[in-house]
This record gives structure tokens, sequence and C-alpha cells, in this order.
């Protein structure tokens, strides 16, 4: 069971958490701006259709692998045993000293990578063919799946519980 003093700790650690999930998210708004900026500038020797197509294919089934995989690596590391000291823990500023949430901000940073990769993709698209539709496609499935993975307070609860009982 988690305490009072326990819980404003997590509450602390959990502010940090969504203030980088909030600028990962504002990141994707950035990559449309930049590929809107940087579209008329870019003069790159456009690939041929078929290869473009290829390269277009492969990226989003990587994007599936990707989707499907987050939840794996999630659940993953968060059954996984606590592989840093408190020692480390403490010195990451803002994580309330408590086990729990480093470990969880970790999880949440690695999650978030991995959807975030995804809009880069759109964007490399972009800028390599000036596919508009890989882009806005791509940033909306990270978009989303950011939403779905974001930080959530009853997985960090779970996991302090799950970390004062070893």
């Amino acid at each position: 069971m988690i305490d009072a003093k326990e819980r404003e700790t997590l509450n602390s650690g959990m502010k940090i958490i969504w203030i980088i999930w909030g600028a990962m998210f504002v990141s994707l708004g950035i990559y449309i701006i930049a590929a809107h900026i940087i579209a008329d500038q870019i003069k790159m020797q456009s690939l041929a259709p078929d290869v473009f197509s290829l390269l277009r294919n492969v990226l989003y089934v990587i994007v599936l692998v990707e989707l499907a995989l987050i939840p794996f690596i999630k659940k993953l590391s968060l059954k996984s045993p606590l592989k840093l000291s408190q020692a480390s823990i403490q010195q990451i500023p803002g994580a309330g000293n408590h086990p729990a949430v480093g470990k969880y901000a970790s999880v949440v940073i690695i999650s978030l990578a991995i959807a975030e990769s995804i809009a880069v993709y759109g964007l490399l698209l972009f800028i390599l063919g000036k596919d508009s539709h890989g882009l806005y496609l791509l940033i909306a499935i990270s978009a989303m799946a950011m939403i779905l993975y974001r930080p959530k307070m009853d997985e960090l609860e779970k996991l302090a519980v799950a970390l004062s009982e070893k």
C-alpha cells in the first residue's frame, strides 16, 4: 500500500515525466513546421518511383513492427527487476528520490522514443520524395501512439508497490 508521503513523491516525479511527454509530443508539430519551411529549399535528386515506393513500404512495415513492440517492451521493462541503484536514481533531477519514478521514466522515454521515430520516418519520406501524405499519416500514427502509451499514474503506483514488496 502507498502512504501519503510516498504518493506525493510519486506525484512530483510524475510531473517531470509529463513534462518530458509534452516536449516529445510538441516535437511532432515542429516536424510539420520544419517540413514546410524546408520544402522549397530541398534540392535533392528525386528517387525513381519504384525505389521510393519500396522505401515507403519498408518504412510502413517498420512502423507496424514498432507499434507491436511498444507494449511488449513496456511490459517487459516494467516487470524486469530494478537495475539502477538508489544512489543513481537520486541523481535524476525531479525524480522525487523514489526508485519507481526513475524506472518508470526510463520505460516511458523508451516507449515515446519508439513512437516518435515513426514521425521521423514521415519526415524522411517528405524530404526524399515530397510525400506530404506519408508525412501527415506517420505523424498522426506517432501522435496516437504517444497518446495511447502516455504516462499513467496507476502504472507508476503498481510499479512502486511491486518494488516495495521486493
